[in-house]
């Protein structure tokens, strides 16, 4: 009987983590996740995207937003994109293709940022304003500033932010965004060789928040009879964080009582926290992305205004431009429901080929559905993120899962010599299983498993669709070919169009001899 002394069992995941060397990588922590979620306590394979509708032209996109007016009832996406000479906007309601709205008459090449206010949807690009109630779309209405950013808030439309202005908050009537009174206006610590990058309601402490690009203020005071006074005078005016403000206008995403963003320190993009950074001792406690340098080291920091965030009640997506690129090209994913703040763990993994532009939250199919319109040149293509397959456009994803370098100690070397996973049966993927010996730059194959498990009585069979095998959980072992060192790292791959859960893995060996090499 064989006899091991070392066991090593792998059954917590928190997410990626390559700020470090793999050996030094904390246990439960991943060298790179890709387009695997770890939530639950497993892995599993995310899930593919899919075109909604035909391409609207050979033109690149200006912004997408999600349009629902309750009063009759109707939902639409809505995008701006270019033209042969000016941008026009399209929407598309849940089926068929997408339809031109209004005359081509914006700018291209102008990013667009949304606000639904009272039942009108409203796009601000700093050089037009466009509306939109579902049956008339107006250029420029009377007295809506032309700005760059807006929100509805506490019944008033917030713009921010003119080329003459830009430090300046204008707010409309109470109830009636299309009416500003040209005296309604704050202007937010002019002078300071700033300005005003985004603008988001933040309902845990029921306050405006004002981004800059060094520093976070917020209105507050929402009484209706002395709101504009109080405003006007900078009363209702504070300085919630000085420091740190975003870069990235349209990566500001609140979530419940936290606000995420990308932010820069030094040199360098990070992602913040605003209850962290409200609350940090030390300067760079309100970064959540420590663990991740890595992959923040890897963002194009010339083309950091195209990084996009959306929500969909539980991951916080950010689409980024990685390397030399000049359009978004990677995710950046955080699962918000296994935050464990009080102990520095913020679940992050990447996802690869879904270019996304911008993002968008609909209930057209009845449920919250994230949208996205491609950041690939000149598609004219907008995708739904598509749990029911395992492709992007008809691509499959590759999954690519590497853990940290496990080690029985660092002075040993270790003849390894088995190891197991659980999964789940019943799909029709191949998982690769790969292994490396003290950081080599390729693995090895030791192990391909087959997802399909055993088959019960065959029953009802379709040929040609149906897959062969039963579906529940079980496990496997390999044997380690010839492999022995200080640490051992392994790879889960998956380059199918089908599902993938892995649930745990243990690594046996047996310890070897002190030597000097």
């Amino acid at each position: 009987m064989q006899s091991f002394d070392v066991h090593i069992v792998e059954n917590e995941f928190f997410g990626l983590y390559d700020a470090l060397p793999g050996d030094r990588i904390p246990k439960g922590y991943f060298n790179k996740i890709d387009n695997a979620f770890c939530s639950d306590n497993k892995i599993s394979k995310v899930f593919g995207s899919s075109t909604i509708a035909a391409s609207i032209a050979s033109q690149n996109f200006n912004g997408l937003a999600a349009f629902e007016k309750v009063s009759s009832s109707n939902k639409w996406l809505v995008v701006s994109i270019n033209g042969a000479s000016n941008a026009q906007l399209y929407q598309w309601s849940g089926s068929g293709n997408f339809t031109a709205i209004g005359s081509a008459n914006l700018t291209n090449n102008q990013p667009i940022n949304w606000a639904v206010a009272n039942d009108i949807l409203y796009g601000f690009n700093g050089t037009e304003v466009v509306s939109w109630d579902g049956t008339t779309v107006t250029k420029n209405p009377s007295s809506v500033p032309n700005g760059f950013y807006a929100e509805w808030f506490h019944n008033y439309l917030f713009v921010a932010k003119t080329s003459a202005n830009p430090n300046r908050v204008f707010w409309s009537n109470l109830g009636d965004p299309t009416t500003f009174n040209g005296s309604n206006f704050v202007d937010i610590n002019p002078g300071d060789s700033d300005q005003i990058m985004g603008l988001v309601g933040f309902p845990g402490q029921d306050e405006l928040l004002v981004f800059k690009r060094n520093t976070i203020w917020s209105i507050t005071g929402w009484s209706g009879t002395t709101f504009s006074t109080t405003t006007i005078n900078t009363q209702n005016t504070n300085n919630r964080i000085f420091g740190y403000g975003t870069v990235s206008p349209f990566s500001i995403v609140p979530v419940g009582s936290e606000v995420f963003w990308f932010s820069m320190l030094g040199a360098a993009p990070v992602i913040r926290s605003l209850k962290r950074t409200s609350q940090g001792i030390t300067l760079g406690a309100g970064v959540i992305s420590d663990q991740i340098k890595g992959t923040m080291a890897g963002i194009n920091t010339n083309q950091l205004a195209l990084i996009a965030g959306g929500f969909d009640g539980r991951y916080v997506y950010w689409a980024v431009p990685t390397g030399s690129s000049t359009t978004n090209n990677q995710i950046i994913a955080l699962d918000t429901w296994e935050i464990q703040s009080g102990k520095g763990i913020y679940p992050f993994i990447t996802m690869s080929n879904k270019n996304a532009q911008n993002f968008a939250t609909s209930t057209i199919p009845g449920f919250s559905q994230i949208y996205f319109t491609d950041a690939t040149a000149s598609t004219g293509l907008v995708y739904k993120f598509d749990t029911s397959v395992f492709t992007d456009n008809g691509t499959n994803v590759t999954m690519d899962v590497r853990t940290k370098d496990y080690a029985s100690s660092g002075s040993n070397k270790t003849k390894w010599k088995y190891g197991y996973v659980t999964y789940d049966t019943g799909s029709a993927a191949s998982v690769a299983v790969n292994a490396r010996i003290d950081r080599a730059t390729g693995f090895t194959n030791q192990k391909n498993i087959s997802m399909q498990g055993n088959s019960p009585g065959l029953g009802s069979f379709i040929l040609g669709t149906s897959v062969l095998g039963g579906q529940g959980t079980t496990d496997t072992r390999w044997g380690f070919a010839q492999m022995t060192g200080h640490y051992m790292g392994l790879q889960f791959k998956d380059t199918t169009a089908n599902s993938v859960v892995l649930h745990t893995w243990e690594l046996w060996g047996k310890r070897k001899p002190l030597r000097a090499n």
